[in-house]
């Protein structure tokens, strides 16, 4: 089925690179998700406002920071995927992602978790805030 042998190795390469950021990526997903969830812990912990608006600062700042990196991390995956992509349409080598498969990717249903933390910091120093002006 395969003839071209130079073609196979870039496929492997690709879905080599590919599953490589993916593995990082839900590594990176659990530490971040690990964070936030001692940092909303350890607001809970606390009844001085002063802290509890750090905490939620900090907690706002650190997941704003895993949505630019989940971006550039799904950037990633969908680069190597696409590579590999490029290299059926030849026919020479296998089509290993079809694109009739149907659903949602997981890396972009990943972006669920930040975005929900962040809404969730972002309300928590609203309600502070609101409660400093009482």
């Amino acid at each position: 089925m395969v003839n071209n042998s130079k073609d196979l190795e870039k496929l492997k390469l690709f879905t080599g690179m590919q599953h490589s950021e993916a593995n990082l990526h839900w590594s990176r997903n659990n530490y971040f998700l690990m964070c936030s969830s001692i940092l909303l812990l350890a607001l809970s912990q606390f009844e001085a406002r002063t802290f509890q608006f750090l905490v939620a600062s900090l907690g706002l700042v650190l997941n704003i920071a895993w949505l630019l990196i989940q971006h550039r991390s799904s950037k990633y995956i969908l680069y190597w995927k696409t590579e590999a992509q490029k290299l059926t349409s030849s026919g020479e080598v296998p089509n290993i992602y079809p694109k009739n498969l149907g659903g949602f990717e997981m890396r972009k249903v990943a972006y669920v978790l930040p975005i929900a933390f962040i809404v969730i910091w972002v309300t928590i120093l609203v309600i502070l805030l609101a409660l400093r002006c009482l």
